[in-house]
């Protein structure tokens, strides 16, 4: 079969292979303000780069943003590697950029500018940006345009000028109608473009991602800790009742702060010793919760460095009434006692077990794969490393984001994280354990294998994760769970929103399967 590539004088030759669903996409950002909502790992970057090319002025600047600097970077390599603009033409603006160096920029005309949003916005602050210099301005990862974020503040400012081309890429905008409607109204978008794995113009460019379930049983030890656990939650949620607080049997860790939000509000209006005390109560819930959501979704390790934290914690003069009442609660002295004769320098937690037998099973099979492995909490990303290094077949490191967390977790310099993806894909390591700054954009080789070390309850989070393999072959993930826990309990959570996301997007919009008929008759980017 003969490849035909897209051919403009702003595209480099034979660089962009055709793709029917990219060039019906890309005509109708050309022909209006557009959300487009497609599957990670179909190439929505480009659509970006084609329309960058196809809208390209010379008198006019085009904004190009992303939430982290790593993904900036990125999309900068990649306009340099496919668009025939100068590379002094497409710059980099960060908020390391000189504040006098950004206004120069922001002077120039004819220049794609790749920046952060929080970068964007702080200039838009200090009036250094003249909106009406832009043509176009495209929001990656647009499910982030909720709330306070820069995305939002950004498109306001923005929407004066009148002239203005806005495109939004996302794989994943959320599982509800209203979410989604938010996304679209904040962006001062008019349209939703959808593509599913079904349709027709890209089921050929859809690799298959087998998807295994793996329910661990949890181990002695954290079943022993998880019910001591709650015990203490148990006699906290009965005080709580006493105290006139309405709690449910089946009450979620989401019902337990909407409660709490609502006490500290009686207690702002009324300095009541009951709403004092139901406050300490709930928030000592809350924490306990999340020692019971540690111990039984990562092990033993990051429940210890949890305790730990309480407990420095509780020293300090300032600690709340809940964390002193804690550390100074039977249950508390009975786990610091189980976790004082366990030895943490071998594999302890079923679930690392599991681990180390799927990744070195799979990288023997499979040599000079790869792995990516996802690990909701950066406690104990360091600690799966480790624990996987103990196999002489894995080569593993983590990845995590650049914020410290403590003076035990240092985060990773966006050159540290560039140099990992780099040996990584040299092979120098065959395995990453990754936080969530390894779901969303970043240049990571596409894998031979993801896996879950644990649930997420976001269906957007669950589907970047996934969106990491079957980008060139068939992909395999693994999910591992701790039955009957709350990681199979987010598991589900997450599952029943994506279907709720696909439904929405399907029904609320209009969606309807492109058939060829239906495709003959749209406008592709060779119309314009």
């Amino acid at each position: 079969m003969i490849e035909e590539y897209v051919e403009h004088k702003n595209i480099v030759s034979k660089k962009i292979k055709k793709r029917l669903y990219q060039e019906l996409l890309t005509a109708k950002a050309l022909e209006t303000n557009s959300l487009v909502v497609a599957p990670t790992g179909l190439g929505k970057t480009i659509v970006a780069v084609l329309l960058i090319a196809y809208k390209f002025d010379i008198k006019k600047n085009i904004l190009f943003l992303a939430p982290t600097k790593p993904l900036v970077t990125q999309h900068k390599k990649s306009l340099d590697s496919l668009l025939t603009i100068s590379e002094d033409d497409i710059l980099l603006l960060t908020g390391q950029t000189k504040p006098e160096d950004r206004k120069k920029i922001y002077s120039q005309k004819g220049k794609v500018i790749c920046a952060t949003p929080q970068t964007i916005n702080n200039d838009l602050k200090k009036g250094l940006i003249d909106i009406n210099s832009f043509n176009i301005i495209i929001y990656d990862e647009a499910h982030r345009a909720v709330g306070d974020y820069a995305y939002v503040l950004i498109a306001k400012v923005f929407e004066e000028n009148s002239n203005l081309k806005k495109l939004a890429l996302t794989a994943s905008p959320g599982s509800n109608r209203d979410k989604i409607s938010e996304i679209k109204d904040n962006l001062f978008l008019n349209h939703i473009e959808i593509r599913t794995d079904s349709d027709l113009d890209v089921i050929d460019y859809i690799k298959d991602v087998e998807i295994e379930v793996i329910f661990c049983d949890l181990d002695k030890v954290s079943l022993e800790i998880s019910n001591i656990i709650d015990s203490y939650i148990d006699s906290k949620i009965n005080l709580l009742r006493k105290f006139g607080v309405i709690i449910p049997n089946n009450y979620s860790k989401k019902q337990l702060l909407i409660f709490q939000a609502k006490i500290f509000e009686k207690l702002k209006s009324s300095n009541n010793s009951l709403h004092f005390l139901s406050l300490s109560a709930i928030s000592s819930v809350l924490k306990f919760y999340h020692a019971k959501e540690l111990v039984q979704t990562q092990g033993v390790v990051a429940l210890r460095n949890y305790l730990d934290k309480i407990f420095l914690e509780s020293k300090d003069q300032k600690s709340s009434k809940a964390t002193k009442g804690i550390v100074n609660s039977e249950e508390y002295k009975k786990i610091r006692l189980i976790l004082l004769k366990l030895d943490f320098s071998k594999p302890l937690y079923s679930k690392e077990i599991k681990l180390i037998e799927i990744v070195s099973s799979f990288i023997k099979e499979n040599k000079n794969s790869k792995v990516l492995i996802f690990n909701n909490y950066r406690d104990n990303a360091s600690h799966l490393s480790n624990v996987l290094n103990t196999n002489k077949l894995i080569k593993a490191t983590r990845f995590v984001g650049q914020a410290n967390k403590g003076l035990s977790d240092k985060g990773l310099s966006q050159k540290e994280q560039i140099q990992i993806i780099k040996d990584f894909r040299d092979n120098k390591f065959n395995t990453l354990v990754c936080t969530s700054v390894g779901e969303e954009g970043l240049d990571i080789p596409s894998v031979d294998l993801v896996i879950f070390y644990d649930a997420v309850a976001s269906e957007i989070r669950s589907i970047q994760r996934r969106g990491r393999t079957g980008r060139f072959n068939t992909g395999k993930v693994y999910i591992l769970l701790n039955k009957d826990t709350i990681d199979q309990h987010y598991y589900y959570v997450s599952i029943n929103k994506e279907k709720s996301m696909k439904k929405t997007l399907k029904n609320f919009y209009d969606y309807k399967p492109r058939l060829k008929k239906v495709l003959k008759k749209q406008k592709t980017i060779r119309d314009y």
